[in-house]
């Protein structure tokens, strides 16, 4: 009987590779795979994948498969390959924060995530990937210790450091912690690339000293390394967002007002900032229902699209394609990619799209906000002008809205008809468009 089970539990953790080539992966459940980690002392390296992923699918073919691969895994981890969609591929991906795909965590026996790595790559990188998660696992402490120590007041600035790129590897929140590690290290190394890339990850609002030392840090952006350069610019974009959350979140218009200097503060160019202001502010009065801001925004913008003319249009749109042509040319990019192609496919009648889709944004806002006749007949302008453009479900299905709403039922029973026939044509979902459908026979 004792040799029936050791054979079954040898069995449960045989590899599944049918030859001696690259990374053998370990069958068994979640908690067998911890066990085995703790016996053999060893982190598990984990494939976290989706059966939709094609560069998961790579990966498997080409790098796992790889003789050098294979032996740097198979003697330094225990390797466990898991579909985060289903069984208890689910949880895991829930427990460690996975936003992409592939995902790799590297975790030690008692569940910790000691290291993380992401996306496709070489088999050198990988390798590279797989000495760090080694590295970051030679005298690990647990994050338990790391708590205790945080609570019994450790507060240097290689502790803080340590800590918060921990809570990082979790999913955790750093911003007041950042802040704490800011005041601990001298100000020259603020302009190093360690703490501005510690910065562009853990940021929190514009009211931060985090973000004041980005937003300085754009008077010597030319004199910054490439990588100096995306973290400040990452940073301060977090920044914005962080803010703007936050706003919406407590229907706070001073928050938004301040957010809107620090975008005048941050940006090269009058153009930019007006363009960055009008989305906060648009978006705002959208998610907050703010229709008197909403009406006060499209009034202005509207009036700028409609005076654009079909001529204008065809214009502006050439005169995109001819630039990134000469820009294609001038970096000897090959037109017979499919990425040149694809490019200059989404280049094709750009300015009327871009147009249509603005208008009939303003107008979809009108359906949500605005019970005014008067207005609604404007906003039904806007969305003919928008059809007339492109003629596409999304417009026809807010026409249609908008004429029941002014109590011409026919015309928006036809157009909404319309709108269905154009998605089932298209391959589209039409089951919002029957329902609107529904709707309005029933007004």
């Amino acid at each position: 009987m004792n040799k029936i089970l050791c054979f079954l539990i040898m069995l449960s953790f045989s590899s599944y590779a049918t030859d001696d080539k690259g990374i053998k992966f370990t069958q068994g459940s979640w908690s067998e795979i911890l066990n085995e980690a703790k016996k053999q002392n060893k982190l598990i390296f984990i494939d976290i994948y989706t059966t939709w992923c094609g560069p998961c699918k790579m990966m498997s073919a080409k790098v796992f498969t790889e003789n050098s691969v294979g032996e740097k895994f198979n003697e330094s981890f225990i390797n466990y390959k898991i579909d985060a969609e289903k069984g208890e591929g689910i949880e895991l991906a829930k427990t460690y924060a996975i936003a992409a795909y592939p995902t790799y965590l590297f975790v030690n026996g008692g569940g910790e995530l000691v290291y993380r790595a992401m996306g496709a790559m070489p088999a050198e990188k990988f390798l590279v990937e797989a000495d760090k998660a080694i590295l970051a696992g030679k005298g690990y402490k647990s994050s338990d210790e790391l708590e205790k120590e945080f609570k019994a007041g450790k507060r240097d600035a290689d502790f803080l450091y340590e800590y918060m790129k921990r809570k990082s590897l979790n999913g955790g929140e750093n911003a007041a912690l950042l802040e704490e590690y800011l005041k601990a290290i001298p100000v020259s190394q603020h302009k190093t690339e360690k703490v501005l890339a510690l910065i562009s990850e853990n940021i929190g609002t514009i009211e931060s000293k985090a973000f004041i030392i980005l937003r300085d840090a754009l008077d010597r952006y030319l004199n910054m390394t490439a990588s100096q350069q995306k973290y400040v610019l990452n940073g301060i974009s977090k920044a914005k967002r962080n803010t703007f959350k936050k706003a919406i979140d407590n229907r706070d218009k001073a928050l938004l007002e301040r957010l809107i200097d620090a975008v005048r503060a941050t940006s090269y160019s009058e153009a930019g900032f007006e363009a960055e202001e009008k989305q906060f502010r648009l978006e705002y009065a959208k998610i907050t229902r703010d229709s008197d801001n909403f009406k006060k925004i499209a009034t202005k913008e509207t009036a700028k699209l409609m005076a654009r003319t079909s001529e204008d249009l065809v214009a502006e749109t050439q005169l995109k394609i001819m630039n990134f042509r000469e820009g294609a040319k001038a970096k000897n990019l090959d037109e017979s990619t499919p990425q040149f192609k694809m490019i200059l496919d989404n280049l094709t009648d750009n300015a009327q799209k871009s147009t249509s889709f603005q208008l009939n944004e303003y107008a979809w806002g009108y359906v949500q906000m605005i019970k005014n006749e008067k207005d609604l007949e404007e906003a039904l302008k806007w969305s003919e002008r928008a059809i007339e453009l492109v003629e596409s479900p999304a417009n026809l299905d807010t026409y249609a809205i908008l004429l029941s709403k002014l109590g011409r039922k026919k015309e928006a029973i036809k157009a909404e008809k319309k709108a269905i026939k154009l998605a089932k044509k298209e391959g589209g979902d039409t089951k919002d468009l029957q329902q609107t459908l529904k709707d309005i026979k029933r007004s």
